[in-house]
């Protein structure tokens, strides 16, 4: 009855620890090299360029704070456009682009950004960028030490818990149908 009981016990933390762990971590346990997957939004903001034709944006940390000295590099495709630095109110601002669409990054944080000229930006196009240090940068990310990492050490746990009670439970309704009296 023992070995019974141990086995549903295993069973029941299996499936629980199936069900939590995404599919990568278990390639990984597997020996293979652990994947690390990044999803970003696929979505570029329209930006307005000033009359004067000035792109500008601002550099801030995930609280909203602002970023001074933050290097910023502008790029188009692989070739770099501009390599600036956010003054001391994290603004940043590059004259001379034409319109397209740019990569704007600082630090870890990368943006796609279509630029338009004032005569031909959308009414939807806003006056400047917004580059969150940090949070483009790590939004979507699993293994390493992501944020995916502390999800799935907090799910690894709970199934712990859960199989734990549910083995708990197997065992007291055991120790229940035991003490029933057996009919000569």
């Amino acid at each position: 009855m023992k070995m019974l009981n141990w086995l549903k016990g295993t069973a029941i933390a299996l499936a629980a620890l199936g069900t939590m762990l995404p599919a990568t971590q278990l390639q990984a346990a597997e020996g293979k090299a652990p994947l690390k997957i990044v999803t970003t939004e696929a979505t570029v903001l329209d930006i307005t360029m000033s009359a004067e034709g000035v792109f500008a944006g601002r550099v801030v940390d995930h609280a909203g704070n602002p970023v001074a000295d933050a290097e910023v590099v502008i790029s188009q495709g692989k070739q770099s456009i501009a390599k600036i630095t956010s003054d001391q109110s994290g603004v940043f601002s590059v004259s001379g682009l034409k319109g397209g669409v740019y990569d704007v990054r600082s630090g870890n944080t990368a943006g796609s950004f279509r630029i338009w000229t004032a005569t031909a930006a959308p009414e939807s196009s806003k006056e400047q960028a917004l580059v969150i240090l940090g949070k483009n940068g790590t939004r979507g990310a699993l293994g390493g030490l992501g944020g995916g990492t502390l999800v799935l050490a907090a799910a690894v746990v709970a199934s712990l818990i859960i199989s734990a009670i549910a083995i708990s439970k197997l065992n007291d309704l055991q120790d229940d149908v035991n003490k029933i009296p057996k009919s000569p």
